[in-house]
């Protein structure tokens, strides 16, 4: 493995940043950056919740570690913040939405939460008991000015146990002063019985069962900026049922529980907030804050983490300036290292790869409607034209899981004819000056899509930039998501660091050229990490054109990553390399409507890169089991280039089901006027000893041994070869495809 990038090479990359700073600054783009990095353990590579489910607990245990860690140290929001310990998103097949912690504090520098200590530590027992919930919710009404009656005591239905309070709550508006209020909620049954479940009683509260008043009460929403809420007068109470959300109050292993309901005003949260803290200190009791986030509010900021499919993402606050993005992800990378949180593991054959969940990154602005993109449509179109023209940047930061059903397919994958219908849109675009956000949407918003029209699944996802059928999401974001995780904090600077100097070098010269409609090619020639070099050299000299100097050998860590080596084989005057190539990994039929939180894919298939280097090797042949392999001449003198694609695996559920394994794959190079073997190498999919991996390399000797021990190079053998040839086909002319192989069948 090269090395990540060097301490030379990162004071040149965060020296280019200044520089595209300054440039962002002078043309006055006002740039927002943030991201979803993932992590995973660095201890536990085994267990479901690090490699297919989203939950478990001790993912939930170091999220919890990472929470405090991030809170203790990020600047400014250090001390000046709230810890919440809330609801993330509901995924079907799931009982209860996931849990979402986060952390929130206010852009003006004023604390959300004024003593850290009221504040309960997540998995400490403080001993509270019922008697110290009933305390806290009777004290709580108090300061909030709404009557004690319209607390409701809540019950397990199968023990007959008290479990906590109820208060319906909401700010309104009367006289023109905001104030609180409660309301009666009328039952089907003497007492309110909760819905079966371990979850926080905020969410299993029987709201179906309630028959709510004909005109609900109605929240009063107001900006940070108002005046708090008016307490200290007569309760002002709503009509019975018609206030139907409700802050609860429970204990939880030991501890106050505080649930706060849906808020869609930011006053009356931070005002709700202040009261809950007041409470807890006049009755010297911690709480521990569930519930709702605050609402979206562009004085409100923070960051928040949640469990997915094998990992913890952090969707990380976005950061102002180059200075900031830096500091921002240092601090993330060290508080997660300190929490045996890491960015790699390894595959049972001992290729390291990344976590598996992704690293998306997002741009914005300040205020949705200060966006970049939303002032500029142009600039996404310039991404979108640019990305698609060179599919380097979609498929050397990508993940193994790449294709149509993948997570973040590119535009030319899903449907044929999206290009021309791109193009349209485009056209439209250009037509209209200035073009509104909701026109933005309306043009795109069909067209950023996977196979199944999902519009969050694609490479460029527009979902948070301004939907017109939700007006929450409407938050001037754009978010790129075919970054997977580095491994390496510089890497993933770097990273962020392509993106933002193709903002500068698009808001100063929109990209417009015609899109490239690369058919097939896409997926034979840019799988091969030899032409994705060549078309990132491409992209490199676009960029240093414009002023902006990156530098090809910074990302030669990205390519060793994704495309590893297996081995290198000496042949006299030859050189003849096996390089891991992308194989697009199909998701199963029915698995898009299986309703589980992750997707089975066929990853029987592999596929790998043959080079063959040195004087005169135009004289040479190279087979695969005595197959002809497709070689290409590259751009480079004496090298030729091509692929093998074969089934590694078999699995119970795939694809072409007749076809066996073809590993071990036997690599000779053969002199073209005798045919005699010069010799080559064996690559094997499992150890040659026969005996699979059963458990996943733990370390990196461990993973290096796996990988050199499939490798065998063979001398010559001094004898004639039999040359055998297959179909290539017209579409995929560099890749010799073994299922093509018709022996056994």
């Amino acid at each position: 493995m090269t090395e990540y990038i060097t301490l030379e090479q990162w004071q040149k990359i965060d020296r280019l940043g200044d520089h595209i700073e300054d440039q962002l600054q002078r043309l006055k783009v006002g740039l927002t950056m943030g991201g979803e990095p993932t992590f995973i353990s660095v201890d536990d590579f085994e267990s479901q919740q690090w490699q297919t489910a989203a939950n478990g607990s001790q993912k939930r245990q170091l999220a919890g570690q990472l929470l405090k860690g991030l809170a203790d140290n990020l600047i400014p929001a250090k001390g000046k913040g709230l810890l919440h310990y809330g609801n993330g998103k509901y995924y079907p097949g799931e009982k209860y939405p996931r849990w979402a912690l986060g952390y929130y504090w206010l852009s003006n520098g004023v604390p959300i939460w004024q003593n850290s200590q009221l504040l309960a530590i997540d998995g400490k027992d403080y001993g509270h008991t019922p008697q110290d919930a009933k305390s806290f919710i009777t004290t709580l009404v108090k300061y909030l000015g709404v009557g004690q009656d319209c607390i409701i005591p809540a019950y397990e239905r199968e023990t007959d146990e008290e479990r906590g309070y109820i208060l319906p709550l909401l700010s309104v508006t009367q006289n023109h002063q905001i104030r609180w209020s409660s309301c009666h909620w009328k039952l089907p049954e003497e007492k309110l019985y909760l819905l079966e479940g371990n979850a926080s009683m905020g969410l299993r509260l029987p709201l179906n069962s309630i028959t709510w008043a004909e005109h609900l009460a109605t929240e009063t929403v107001a900006p940070i900026d108002a005046n708090p809420i008016v307490v200290g007068l007569e309760p002002l109470p709503s009509p019975d049922n018609s206030i139907c959300v409700a802050l609860t109050v429970e204990i939880v292993e030991g501890v106050v529980h505080v649930f706060l309901p849906p808020f869609a005003s930011a006053r009356g949260f931070l005002d709700l907030i202040s009261t809950i803290e007041h409470t807890a200190a006049q009755i010297d009791i911690p709480v521990m804050i569930e519930g709702f986030p605050p609402p979206i509010n562009a004085g409100i900021e923070g960051f928040l983490i949640t469990p997915d499919p094998g990992v913890i993402e952090v969707n990380i606050h976005p950061a102002s300036n180059w200075d900031e993005l830096v500091e921002i992800t240092s601090i993330l990378y060290q508080q997660a290292h300190l929490c045996r949180l890491g960015t790699e593991k390894y595959l049972l054959d001992g290729r390291r790869i990344s976590t598996g969940g992704g690293a998306h990154i997002t741009i914005g602005g300040n205020t949705p409607l200060n966006s970049p993109v939303l002032r500029r449509p142009d600039l996404l179109r310039s991404f979108i034209s640019y990305w698609i023209n060179h599919p380097s940047l979609s498929y050397l930061f990508s993940g193994l899981f790449v294709g149509a059903t993948s997570q973040s397919p590119r535009m030319d994958e899903t449907r044929w004819e999206n290009l021309y219908e791109l193009e349209v849109a485009f056209d439209s675009l250009e037509a209209l000056q200035p073009v509104s956000p909701e026109l933005i949407d309306r043009l795109l918003s069909h067209l950023l899509v996977d196979l199944t029209g999902n519009t969050h699944r694609s490479a460029f996802c527009i979902d948070k930039l301004f939907p017109t059928q939700n007006f929450r999401s409407q938050l001037g974001l754009l978010e790129f998501r075919f970054f997977d995780m580095p491994p390496d904090l510089r890497m993933r600077l770097l990273q962020m660091l392509l993106v933002r100097g193709f903002v500068a070098l698009f808001w100063e010269y929109p990209y417009n050229k015609p899109l490239i409609h690369w058919g097939s090619t896409l997926y034979d020639r840019f799988m091969l990490p030899h032409y994705l070099k060549e078309d990132l050299m491409s992209v490199i000299g676009d960029l240093q054109d414009a002023g902006y100097a990156f530098e090809l050998d910074w990302f030669e860590s990205f390519f060793e990553f994704r495309f590893p080596c297996y081995g290198r084989v000496k042949l006299g005057d030859l050189q003849l390399e096996l390089r891991s190539a992308i194989e697009p990994w199909p998701v199963l039929g029915d698995a898009l409507n299986s309703g589980g939180t992750s997707r089975p894919v066929d990853s029987s298939m592999e596929r790998i890169q043959v080079k063959l280097s040195g004087e005169n090797c135009d004289r040479y042949l190279v087979l695969c089991n005595n197959y002809l392999i497709p070689m290409n001449k590259s751009s480079f003198s004496e090298e030729y280039i091509g692929a093998v694609r074969f089934r590694a695996r078999v699995y119970g559920n795939m694809p072409h089901p007749l076809f066996a394994t073809h590993s071990p794959l036997r690599f000779t190079v053969v002199d073209k006027g005798n045919r005699r073997s010069l010799g080559g190498c064996k690559y094997y999919v499992d150890p040659p000893h026969g005996n699979g991996y059963t458990q996943f390399a733990s370390n990196h000797q461990e993973a290096q041994r796996r990988m050199k021990e499939r490798f065998i190079p063979f001398e010559s053998e001094d004898e004639s070869v039999e040359v055998l040839t297959l179909p290539i086909s017209s579409e995929y002319p560099l890749t010799l495809d073994l299922r093509r192989v018709r022996e056994g069948i």
